[in-house]
């Protein structure tokens, strides 16, 4: 049963574990309206400054005739279309780890813009102008484009791996499309793409998907207000663009390819924004998540721990009850004491509380020793206690009695049906307890290993955790565990348990080691 808590509970632990961070995680920034209206007031005065500044000196006549307009364009617009494809990998990250479908739909934008919306501008505008071609492939991605970012604005609800991509593969669809029918029908194809109120329509419906991005992305932070405002910007320099055509404004001249690459960097910062706090946030959550994974090892170790003490406690009580109920004389009151002692220790495993800080205390060895042996001997195992007289060791009794059913549990696991010696004696100022059986033994040089969490031998059905809960039980109670290397004059396993001699019983040691002196 306790197998089976231990189990589920690693189980909902692990589940816990996933590093996905939803957008509501990712810090946004926000503050009071008060302070977030000046704030958005400020940035929109320097993105407003800053485009009329560009506009302004791209316009003016020494830099027209100092810049040559056509490579500048040029490559301007290898950066604007650089700058849109790192914005479009950066939005596909933070979409990936926040699962914000808002981002999944910029980023696609994006995409199309890059490989599509750029190139076809730049050949409509600087390569082969009035090219029907190039006019139709552009309004036709322009126009898939402003669909994708009027969806970032109201993202769906779900959105699976193949719709994520489903916008990108439109465009280029539709792109094809119109490519191929210009090429059928030029003349045709040439009025609709140069139609005025088309220009317009498809300038007005990005600034407009612009401007809405800015509002629902600064109610979510910052940085997703300044993607908004990059699309604004690079919405409004193809609007300037569509009114030069038609001959409403003048030659944009650079105008059109600075400020278009205004726009992207300024949407290329607030996704950079964006990334850092996602990984951040990602950073924070893996740290609480390795956090629940050290609680949780912490709690399966102790159930593990205690499923064990467990078992061995329960395999030494399990010949109790029958050797009493047909017993009426004997040793029947040892063994009614011993199985007392038993319980009480199990009782206190089976609170599932913290274990208590150590007291230690003066305890005679011997009680605790023959409940034991008197435990095993009813299943009937061949244990014998010999120990010196009036012994008396400083600790836990409690402890001790648990370090102890571990070693004979292992002997009673691991050499079936061979006799086992319980010994206790005086050694100096320490009392040690050996405990041996003459079964197979360890391997060479394997004595120490033994006493590591999980170690046990390849044919072992137990879980390697009674020699390392007894080290550890014995480390906090001043004691000590060692298990001697086998010999071919004494085969099987000999464990050696030292611990700290009473202090009543120090006196008399010293008398007696004087009088031996």
């Amino acid at each position: 049963m306790l197998s089976g808590q231990v189990g589920r509970r690693s189980e909902r632990e692990l589940r816990m574990c996933s590093l996905a961070v939803r957008a509501d995680r990712v810090p946004d920034g926000s503050m009071p309206p008060r302070r977030s209206a000046a704030r958005l007031a400020r940035e929109l005065t320097v993105v407003g400054l800053a485009s009329v500044a560009v506009v302004t000196v791209a316009g003016l006549e020494p830099v027209r005739a100092a810049i040559p307009v056509r490579p500048a364009s040029l490559v301007l617009a290898l950066a604007t279309a650089a700058f849109a494809a790192m914005g479009s990998i950066l939005a596909a990250l933070v979409g990936r780890l926040t699962h914000d479908h808002r981002l999944t739909c910029i980023s696609r934008a994006l995409a199309l813009y890059s490989v599509v919306g750029v190139p076809a501008s730049t050949i409509s505008s600087l390569l082969a102008p009035g090219d029907p071609i190039a006019d139709a492939a552009r309004m036709a991605a322009y126009a898939v484009m402003v669909g994708l970012l009027l969806m970032a604005v109201w993202p769906p609800l779900r959105l699976t791996r193949l719709s994520s991509w489903s916008g990108v593969v439109l465009g280029l669809l539709v792109t094809v499309a119109a490519a191929w029918l210009a090429s059928l029908d030029p003349v045709r194809t040439m009025a609709i793409s140069s139609f005025p109120p088309a220009r317009v329509l498809l300038g007005c419906g990005g600034v407009t998907a612009g401007v809405l991005l800015t509002v629902v992305g600064w109610r979510r932070g910052a940085p997703l207000g300044r993607v908004g405002m990059g699309v604004v910007v690079t919405a409004l320099a193809h609007l300037d663009r569509a009114g030069a055509v038609e001959g409403w404004l003048g030659d944009p001249g650079l105008a059109f390819s600075a400020l278009r690459q205004l726009g992207v960097a300024l949407t290329l910062l607030g996704l950079a924004q964006l990334t850092y706090r996602s990984l951040r946030a990602v950073d924070e959550s893996s740290t609480e998540h390795q956090e629940q994974l050290r609680r949780a090892k912490i709690d399966l170790d102790r159930f593990a721990e205690r499923d064990h003490e467990l078992r061995n406690g329960l395999a030494g009580l399990a010949g109790a009850t029958g050797v009493l109920a047909g017993r009426t004389h004997g040793d029947k009151a040892e063994l009614c004491s011993a199985v007392a002692a038993e319980l009480a220790r199990l009782d206190t495993l089976l609170s599932g509380e913290p274990p208590p800080e150590v007291t230690a205390v003066d305890y005679p060895l011997h009680p605790v020793l023959r409940d034991l042996v008197v435990l095993w001997r009813t299943r009937g195992m061949d244990i014998r206690l010999d120990a010196e007289p009036e012994l008396w060791a400083n600790g836990c009794p409690e402890r001790l009695a648990q370090v102890v059913a571990n070693v004979v549990a292992n002997c009673a696991r691991h050499a079936p049906g061979s006799p086992v010696r319980v010994q206790a004696l005086r050694r100096g100022d320490r009392v040690r307890v050996r405990i041996s059986d003459f079964g197979p033994g360890l391997r060479a040089l394997s004595e120490r290993v033994v006493f590591e969490r999980r170690v046990r031998g390849e044919r072992s059905a137990g879980q390697g955790l009674g020699l390392f809960i007894s080290r550890k039980l014995l480390d906090e109670n001043g004691g000590t565990i060692r298990m001697l290397p086998s010999r071919p004059a004494r085969p099987g396993c000999t464990v050696v348990i030292e611990l700290p001699m009473a202090a009543s019983a120090m006196p008399a040691v010293s008398e007696a080691v004087s009088e031996a002196g």
